[in-house]
């Protein structure tokens, strides 16, 4: 194991005839030993983000060798926004005296890695320590589920998009049989194999060709659109960073469950430009789409005008408030405090996963956001969700995968 770089652990009681630079020694040999079989690492900051001690099993899970990194700031090792969120962190930790715990990511040895970590101050020091633990194999697992449960909502999805993508194509391909036909009809005339050209004829049938291609388009740019959504929703992204527009991920969610939303109730939707958020935007789309489809299949099918569902995007403060509220046959609230559980759900045997909540919450939260639900049985449910704008501090979260390497 590498050497430590400080003192930083405190005395314990003095044995007779025992030096105190011996008692750190040990103590430090026996802090090497334990983070030796966690993978642990741990750092001491000062008050301006420099880092005065580093205590790991090896230098492989550093953004940079050790000799380095000592002495210098966060801002020197991480970049400007990188070492703001560092920053932010200690001087929170400084000034609360409590505890804090985050999640980060960067680019280790070539690979991209998270790491959970919790900052406090230390004893009698003006120090902050932080204990980071890897939790890169948590996060590839989390991942898999998260594009696992994608995957079922679009199972759910199948039949109405494919209905979106072949209605209008069945259009395109009728338009475009039209114009075939007519400019066939047109090359007649004009080398007079029917008789003198007509010109008003040609100009009614060049006419009726121009408008069936430009519905043609109008169909063939539903088609991209409805593809494009699918692409994005499936294909997902694994890292977190990238502004969210809250407004396209909500659109984007209710174009591809419209056809199962319409035979069931109508959409009211009210939304308000907002700023964006940090995060991963199509993620966020499986929040909205999720949402959606608990909506739609909380309301009996063949009534339409009798049920409605409501999306309202807004700005308070420093938030963007999304509401997706039903009027459903509602959750009891017995059953309402295990919502996000994993695995929990209202509906049949073999309909969702029981994970589409669950996985919600984590994306959330993951944000820096909150998903809050009420329901009351046989009147509806209102699921809201509250997303952090992005602000110097959220923006510097996801630097840090791309200064640090």
């Amino acid at each position: 194991m590498g050497e430590s770089s400080s003192q930083g652990a405190a005395p314990g009681h003095q044995p007779p005839g025992e030096s105190l630079g011996v008692q750190l020694e040990v103590a430090e040999e026996r802090l090497r030993l334990v983070l030796g079989l966690t993978d642990g690492l741990v750092f001491e900051f000062d008050a301006e983000g420099r880092y005065m001690s580093i205590w790991t099993q090896s230098d492989h899970m550093l953004a940079m060798p050790r000799e380095k990194v000592l002495g210098r700031t966060v801002t020197e090792v991480h970049g400007p926004q990188g070492g703001a969120f560092f920053m932010e962190r200690i001087r929170e930790t400084l000034e609360s005296g409590k505890p804090t715990r985050f999640e980060y990511s960067l680019e280790v040895a070539g690979k991209h890695r998270w790491f959970s970590a919790e900052s406090m101050s230390v004893p009698q020091r003006p120090t902050v320590a932080f204990l980071i633990r890897d939790i890169t194999p948590q996060k590839n697992l989390e991942q898999r589920l998260i594009q696992a449960d994608r995957l079922a909502a679009l199972g759910t999805l199948a039949a109405g998009v494919a209905h979106e993508v072949n209605n209008p194509l069945s259009y395109v391909s009728s338009n475009l049989n039209f114009v075939a036909e007519n400019v066939g009809t047109l090359r007649r005339a004009l080398r007079g194999a029917d008789g003198p050209l007509d010109v008003d004829v040609a100009d009614r049938l060049l006419a009726e060709c121009a408008e069936a291609l430009a519905e043609a388009r109008e169909g063939a740019g539903r088609i991209r659109h409805v593809v494009g959504d699918l692409k994005t929703f499936a294909r997902g992204q694994d890292r977190e960073e990238g502004f969210a527009d809250v407004k396209r991920a909500v659109e984007a969610s209710l174009s591809l469950i419209m056809l199962e939303l319409r035979h069931r109730a109508r959409l009211n939707k009210q939304l308000e430009d907002v700023p964006p958020v940090r995060g991963n935007e199509s993620r966020l789309g499986q929040v909205f789409l999720n949402l959606l489809i608990n909506a739609v299949q909380a309301i009996e099918d063949g009534a339409p005008d009798r049920n409605e569902v409501d999306v309202h995007m807004r700005q308070e403060g420093s938030w963007v408030v999304v509401e997706i509220q039903d009027s459903g046959h509602g959750i009891p609230p017995d059953l309402l405090k295990l919502i996000f559980d994993p695995f929990f759900s209202t509906k049949p045997v073999g309909v969702g996963t029981g994970l589409g909540l669950s996985i919600c919450h984590g994306i959330v939260t993951g944000m820096g956001g909150d998903i809050s639900v009420e329901s009351t049985v046989g009147r509806g449910t209102c699921f809201k969700v509250k997303l952090p704008v992005s602000d110097t501090a959220s923006v510097a979260q996801g630097s840090v995968l791309a200064e640090a390497s």
